[in-house]
């Protein structure tokens, strides 16, 4: 289906559903079809609540909008394991690049055609652009013993990023009849999902499926990747309290009972990767070594912080300050007199700003091209919640929202960095005509690029706090 000069593809099946005797296994094979296919409509979000929409809602709200256009999620099937497609080009001989979008949504939320995500802008800029679903939560990253039984590596939990290996195997055996350079393929994702690219990049079973990756404020801080018992152990909290006891208690449980008990039951818990040592290790960017783009905003965790500031300021000390949080207070409360401030800076580097330059500073250590930005811009009326979590993808995407203020700001940001992702994703280099050079890392002296009213190098003064959460250890009788 065209729209505009752009073919779109929509719900195209990567994997045979996951249900039944499928659902908590590795993605099988979706069974061929023949004669024409109807591409028009997307395929239905894997298995979730309706915690994006709210979060969007949100979103507007603080801009003072109602957040009434945002409609709640109503196509949701556990036979979810669809991508759609965007091309300019749909012969084999183009051979262009190709990116493939991994969604946020804290790996229990999200689909691959929300709004923000739409691919039309990005293919226009001479790409072949991919998004995906993959299985959420418990029904995707959900490890237990009795599942651990079925598999010849006794390991469970990986079926969500299973899904994206899946759908990139897909992308290299099929892309070419759309466009698309199967040997040419960025991953790029936000949030849990630029927290599942740092996992792809460090599994075996993900070598050679990708060329380049971008990862834009990634799940990558301390408890963005579990063990395989502190997996278990919530699993089986989640089983034992929906009645389940072995696999088959937990597949005669339809889809609704394992989202609602979540939320019950575990509400808290982040299902991460899980590194067992086998599948995926801690987090070190292992087997993939690719270029790299990443970076973080300036404000990502102010939106969720509670009422009560001082309290959440002191926990985050307390548990990422360890024996260092006199001198992390001490530089934080010189450079940060507000408290808000102080307690959002502080979170946002440990979980995302500080791991992002750590993985850049990684492989830019093996030779690789690494790139990593700081996005700064707070739209007009984002008092609230400023350059927030997810704040840059309609800038990538060039998809903002009719109740996100636009600028001569912010469409001048928007095409530097459209230009600037697509250019990566073509080269490995996110320069080009036009653009102000973006310096590539020195792993011995990292380079900071600001995307925000300012689109150029900048001082890495902000990396400090890196350097003072490194130094940190667990005060004494505590586990690290």
């Amino acid at each position: 289906m065209l729209a505009g000069k752009i073919a779109v593809f929509r719900g195209v099946p990567y994997a045979a559903a996951p249900t039944g005797a499928l659902r908590w296994k590795e993605p099988q094979s979706h069974k061929l079809r023949t004669g024409p296919q109807d591409a028009t409509q997307f395929g239905a979000a894997c298995p979730q609540d309706q915690g994006n929409p709210d979060w969007y809602r949100d979103v507007a709200k603080s801009f003072g909008d109602s957040g009434s256009e945002i409609a709640p999620l109503e196509n949701i099937s556990e036979d979810c394991l669809f991508l759609n497609v965007w091309t300019p080009k749909a012969e084999a001989s183009a051979k262009l690049p190709v990116m493939v979008w991994i969604h946020g949504g804290s790996n229990v939320n999200g689909w691959a055609y929300e709004p923000n995500y739409l691919g039309h802008n990005l293919a226009a800029n001479g790409v072949v652009m991919v998004s995906i679903n993959y299985r959420l939560g418990a029904l995707g990253f959900m490890a237990h013993p009795a599942l651990n039984a079925e598999n010849p590596g006794k390991i469970s939990g990986h079926y969500g990023l299973m899904d994206q290996v899946a759908a990139l195997q897909w992308v290299r055996d099929n892309i070419a009849a759309f466009g698309g350079d199967a040997s040419n393929v960025t991953v790029f994702g936000e949030s849990a999902g630029g927290g599942d690219i740092a996992a792809l990049i460090d599994m075996e079973s993900a070598k050679g499926l990708f060329a380049r990756s971008i990862i834009e404020s990634g799940s990558l801080g301390p408890r963005d990747r579990l063990n395989l018992s502190e997996s278990e152990a919530v699993g089986v909290k989640l089983a034992s309290a929906l009645g389940a006891q072995n696999a088959e208690d937990m597949r005669k449980l339809d889809w609704r009972s394992w989202v609602d008990g979540r939320r019950k039951f575990v509400g808290d818990h982040y299902f991460a990767p899980i590194a067992d040592g086998v599948n995926l290790r801690p987090l070190k960017a292992g087997a993939n070594k690719v270029p790299l783009l990443i970076g973080s905003n300036r404000d990502e965790w102010r939106m969720y912080l509670p009422d009560d500031v001082t309290e959440a300021y002191r926990n985050a000390l307390a548990e990422y300050g360890g024996n260092n949080q006199k001198t992390i207070d001490s530089n934080l409360t010189d450079s940060y007199p507000n408290m808000k401030t102080r307690a959002d800076r502080m979170i946002t580097a440990a979980e995302f700003m500080c791991p992002a330059a750590a993985l850049a500073t990684n492989a830019s250590s093996h030779g690789h091209r690494s790139y990593l930005y700081y996005f700064t811009r707070a739209r007009k009326h984002s008092d609230a919640i400023l350059a927030y979590h997810g704040a840059e993808i309609p800038y990538a995407f060039d998809t903002a929202d009719n109740w996100l203020p636009s600028e001569d700001t912010d469409r001048r940001l928007t095409s530097a960095m459209i230009r600037y992702w697509t250019n990566f994703a073509k080269s490995g280099d996110p320069n080009g005509m036009g653009l102000e050079h973006w310096p590539k890392i020195d792993h011995e002296k990292p380079a900071m690029f600001e995307l925000g009213d300012e689109i150029a190098p900048m001082p890495t003064e902000a990396l400090h706090i890196c350097e003072l959460l490194k130094g940190a250890e667990p005060p004494a009788g505590e586990a690290e």
